[in-house]
Parts: structure tokens; sequence; C-alpha cells
């Protein structure tokens, strides 16, 4: 606020540093320059921060300019029409830049959208609409500056109203900050109310020492720090979808929980994205994944929607809008109806696109963060494959959400209470006509939640890292029924158990295999050990030791699922495999031409490279005798039996197979 000419009217120098102003400006233009760079310009937030950086180096460049105008005096007319220009912005832009770091605040804690009514923001930019004014009126009474040719820049009497605004501006984002810290971490609260703290001592150093005009780049080093602090787009964006990611979508959902402000989510799910992307490769894929985004946002601009939109991997889109009222079902219809065209053109190359909407309106439905993000990660999983749209108050009550909400408890509660059972299915001998071997099944029976499907707590398991602890109970398990008496009666070969991904890159899984072969005095040859395609698909040099160990300690490996991948002859016979399983999506197949000679020359290749067969998922006669005439070595199904608890598998295999002694 502190223009002065630097030469006086005769000439006299008057010592003004305006260096800092210098160092300013660029210092504004490098940080917006680097928000569009860096594609900070997506969300709500961002765009609120982008006018403040736009305001503030407006604010600047007048302050530079019209101190450089002025440097000597006379001035001639065009001089003084300048200077009176840009004090006059300088004005108008340096009021508003408390009021757009307050709208910056708003929308860094979601108020944002409780300030779209036109009588709330009539009520935060009324003090600034007197501002406008007396600048307008200032062309014609001089009453707040004036600018003549002689003596150049004046302040008039009113020029305290300024002081006044901007301290009204200060006082309630300072209040605001304060009310509100908990919605902030430590480090983020001392940043925004620095800003605060810094530029009200800078107006008062320069009010004290009028020559050091160090404002504007005070103002400029704190919006740079806080862009290095709370605006990082490594942090909150992903920049291959060119969206803010799933963390900046959580922190929006606790903002959203904290306000009570009512609001409408929006997800939008591709349930095969994983495949998509591997069909498509990353480039394409995401290009299609931002093509995506551009058309949601022309449609929600259309449709006049306040929005934000986030993405999670591998294809999640989340919309939040404030939009309460909006028929959001007939908008992700209509959307959708958009991008028939792109996803038709994408499907003719043989990538099919699936995808499904669920609406969460809060907090009518939903008021817990936790919730809400479980609805968006799992409601896909619970509605019938073949529904497009879903609310969330239809599936919320359902005993599967409630069962994938509270999977941390479950999971928890069956590792520390050892609440795991282990169920063992037949395998059938088409060449002995008797059961020879069974895989150990792990089952999950919680006291609250009855019986949870390992289709459900078995993923759940893996994305929380569990699976070592759980694998651990299984080898356990199996090791101590081997050793029991029971088991040497029965006269089976050995027991299949699976090992997951998380195992085989365990370093000591091999070590701790051994200990068990000593501490339950089981023979290796008892235990065949099952990897999956994922595990084999992802062979690395400790999974490879680990089998290689094993291996040499006379444990067998077999090959699970085989058909569900992209496993082939070659790459089998790279590993010591005995028995490789074929899936029951292949065995459900044989029941056509094309499937039957895909399972007939499926066999005669395994057996080619000498390894057992073992066909799962047999459910009926006729595929039990099409599999036997293929030469299939081994049958796993319901239709010999289901999964049974020790017990009742024992007695199973006694009533079944010749009594005899192993």
């Amino acid at each position: 606020m502190y223009f002065y000419a630097v030469f006086g009217k005769d000439g006299e120098f008057v010592d003004r540093i305006v260096y800092f102003d210098i160092i300013a400006v660029p210092i504004y233009a490098i940080i917006l320059y680097a928000t569009f760079v860096r594609k900070m310009i997506t969300g709500t937030s961002n765009r609120a921060f982008t006018y403040l950086l736009t305001a503030s180096l407006i604010t600047a460049v007048c302050s530079l300019a019209t101190n450089l105008l002025g440097v000597v005096l006379p001035l001639n007319n065009a001089e003084v029409f300048l200077v009176t220009l840009f004090t006059s912005l300088y004005y108008v832009f340096h009021v508003l830049v408390p009021i757009l770091y307050l709208m910056f605040l708003f929308a860094e804690t979601r108020l944002w959208y409780q300030m779209t009514q036109k009588k709330k923001l009539l009520f935060v930019f009324a003090p600034y609409m007197l501002a406008l004014l007396s600048v307008v009126a200032n062309l014609f009474n001089g009453m707040i500056f004036s600018v003549d040719s002689e003596t150049g820049y004046h302040r008039g009497s009113f020029v305290f109203i300024f002081y006044i605004l901007a301290v009204v501006y200060v006082l309630w984002g300072t209040v605001f900050i304060i009310l509100r810290r908990k919605m902030f971490s430590r480090a983020k609260w001392v940043s925004l109310i620095s800003m605060y703290i810094i530029n009200v001592a800078a107006v008062i150093i320069q009010f004290i020492f009028p020559r050091l005009l160090i404002e504007m780049i005070m103002t400029a080093l704190v919006e740079l720090y806080i862009v290095l602090i709370i605006m990082r787009p490594e942090d909150y964006m992903d920049q291959r979808a060119g969206l803010p990611n799933f963390r900046a979508y959580k922190n929006e959902i606790t903002k959203i929980t904290a306000t009570n402000v009512r609001g409408t989510i929006l997800i939008m799910r591709f349930i095969n994205a994983r495949e998509m992307q591997r069909y498509m490769g990353d480039e394409k894929y995401f290009g299609f994944i931002r093509m995506t985004a551009s058309r949601i946002r022309e449609y929600c601009s259309r449709k006049k929607l306040l929005f934000d939109m986030y993405f999670e991997q591998p294809g999640r889109i989340y919309i939040i809008s404030d939009n309460y009222d909006f028929d959001f079902e007939k908008g992700a219809r209509e959307l959708f109806s958009e991008l028939m065209d792109n996803i038709l053109e994408i499907e003719s190359r043989g990538v099919k696109i699936i995808p499904r909407f669920c609406e969460i309106r809060y907090p009518e439905d939903i008021r817990d963060v936790g919730t809400i993000v479980n609805i968006g990660q799992q409601f896909h999983r619970i509605i019938p494959f073949d529904q497009f749209y879903t609310r969330a108050k239809e599936i919320i009550d359902s005993p599967l959400f409630r069962i994938r909400n509270n999977m941390d408890l479950i999971l928890n509660r069956a590792i520390t209470e050892k609440k795991f059972e282990m169920y063992y299915q037949p395998i059938y001998s088409v060449k002995e006509k008797r059961f020879v071997s069974a895989e150990a099944l792990i089952r999950l029976n919680d006291e609250e939640f009855g019986f949870i499907s390992p289709a459900v707590f078995i993923p759940a398991a893996e994305r929380r890292g569990l699976m070592v602890p759980i694998g651990d109970f299984v080898l356990e398990s199996v090791f101590g029924f081997i050793s029991k008496n029971d088991f040497r009666e029965l006269g089976l070969s050995y027991v299949e158990l699976n090992l997951s991904v998380a195992q085989c890159v365990q370093g000591d899984l091999a070590e701790k295999i051994l200990a068990l072969e000593k501490k339950y005095h089981v023979n290796p040859e008892r235990v065949n050990l099952e990897i999956t395609e994922t595990t084999y698909e992802n062979i690395g040099e400790t999974t490879d030791a680990n089998i290689r160990i094993l291996s040499e300690n006379g444990f067998s490996f077999s090959l699970d699922d085989y058909g569900t991948g992209y496993s082939n002859m070659q790459r089998i016979s790279r590993l010591p495999l005995k028995i490789i399983k074929i899936d029951k999506t292949l065995v459900d197949d044989i029941r056509n031409r094309a499937g039957l000679s895909v399972m007939q020359n499926t066999v005669c290749m395994l057996k080619d490279i000498h390894k057992e067969i073992v066909c799962e998922g047999v459910e009926t006669a006729e595929q039990l005798n099409q599999l036997s005439s293929l030469g299939v070595d081994f049958i796993q199904g319901y239709y010999f039996s289901k999964p049974l608890p020790e017990d009742k598998f024992v007695s199973f295999i006694k009533e079944h197979n010749p009594v005899q002694t192993v």
C-alpha cells in the first residue's frame, strides 16, 4: 500500500527499496507456472489456490509498476494515467487476496460448498464491494489516493478503509483456522496460519520502515511454502490419470464428515480394470481414463454441477458433488451413453469395458469415513454382476456388506483367537478307483457374522498383508493332521495345501516348513505344496530359492488354477512341478465341442512333459466319464464330496476307501 516516487520534485532521492517487489514478481510467476505444469488446477482447493496466486501476482506487478513509473518527477500525462491505473488495480487486488485466501481455507475444510448460495457468498464479498466502490469513487474525489504530475502519489484521508477491510478478513481467517485446527495436521495448520502471521508482521515492518517494500515478497514466500508443504501433487495426484488420487479422496471424505455438509458421492468402477490395463498397456489404458474424466467434466459442466473428481487404481473414479437433488442415476446412464462411441471403439480391439455405478448420499445414507470408503471399494462385489447402478442405502444393511465392512475386526479376531478351521476335500484317483489325497482348505466361521466365504476373506487378508499368519496356521494344522494316527489309517498318499504369494516371498518359508517336518515327524512325500499362477507369474529370487530348497528336501509342488492365467508349457517345465491342477472353468467348458478339444489338447501336452493332472470342480458323472476317458489322473469336486471338517473327512474316507495301514 506504500507507493512513493523514488525521486522528489526537485530530483531529491527518496530511498525506497523496490528490489523486493522485483524479486516477488518472478516468484509468483514461477509458482503459478508450476501449478499448471504439475496439474495443480484440478479440484476445488487447487482452483481456489490458483485464483489466490493469480491475484497475488497481479498485486505484485501493480506494486512494482507503480514504483517504477513514479521514479522521476514531474510525470507526464501518460505516466499519471498509468500510475493511477496500476494503483487502482493494486487496491482492488490487494484486498481480494485475503478474501481468496479465506475461500481457499473454506475449500480446504469443505466449507466452500456451504458458501455457494448467493446470500452466503454476498456475505463474504460484501466488504469487498465497499472496496471496489471506493476505488471507483476515488477516480472522481481522490479520497483514497491521488496522483499529479508535480508531486506524484498522495494518500487520501479515506485510505484507512483498506486497512480496516484487510483486518476484517485477516481476523476472520485467523479465527476460522483456530476453530478448525483439528481438521489439519500440525504442519499444515502451521503453514496455513503463517500466512496471516507473516503478512501482519510484514505490514508492521513496512509501516515502521517505509523504505522496505517487503510485503509482496513475504506473501510470495509464504505461498511458496504452502505449495511445498500442502499443495504437493506427488502426494495427492495420480499423474498418469491426471486426477487427484485416492489419498486426496479420503481426505475430502474426512472433511465432509467433519463439516456435515450434504452432498452426493458417485463412484464409477470399471470392474475388469486390471484386465483392461494388462491388455491395453499403461499408455492406452490411462489415455482412456483421462478421456473418461474429460467427458465427465464436460457433462457436469453442462448440467451446472459443482463437483470434484478423484481416481483410484486400478479403475475407480469418484465424483463428489454438493448437488444433492440431481438425478445421478439418470446422469450416469446419460454419461455412459455419451461414452459408448469411445467404448465401442476400444471393444472392437478385443477389450471388454464393464462400468458400474454406486451413489452415496451424505449424511442420509452413511455418516462415517470408513463405511463410505468401503462402499466405494466393495459395492461391485455385493450387487449382481449385471446391475449397472446401485445406491448405498440398498446394500448398506446387507449381510455381505456388513461382513466386508467389518473385515478388519473379523480377521484380527480370527488370527488372535484362532477362529480358523481346516477343511479337506477328497481327491479321487481314476487309475486306482479310490481316494488317494485331499486338498486342505481354510474356513472361517465368525461368532458374530457366521460363515464367511474364502472368496471374501482371503482377498481381504491379502490386501491387508495378513496372509503370512493365516498361512502359518494352515501349515501348522496340516502337518499336525498328517502326523495323527487317523491319517495313517486312511491310506492317503499326501495332502495338498496352498501357499500364498506373501508366503512364497518370505525368506524363512523353507526353514519354517522344514522345522514343521521335524516337529511333527512328517515324511515330506506326504505334503504337496500348491502355488497359483499368480505366484508363478511373479517368481523372484526368494520364491525360487524356497521352491528349490523344499524340492531338494522331498516336498512336491503343484500348479493350481491352471487355465485362469497365462501359463504355457515352456514356463511350466522350468519349475519342479509334479502336478498341474486344471481349473473348474476349463472343466465346465468340456460340455461343448471347442471346450472339449481344448481340454483334450491340454491333457495331451501335460502328459508329454510328464505331469500328473488333477481336474477341479467336477460336479457330474458325465464330466467324470469324459475326463477319465481323456486320461486325467485325479478328480476333485462336489461330485464326490464338498470340503469337509477334519472329523467328517476322516469318516468319509473310511467309508469310501478300503481300510489299510500305511
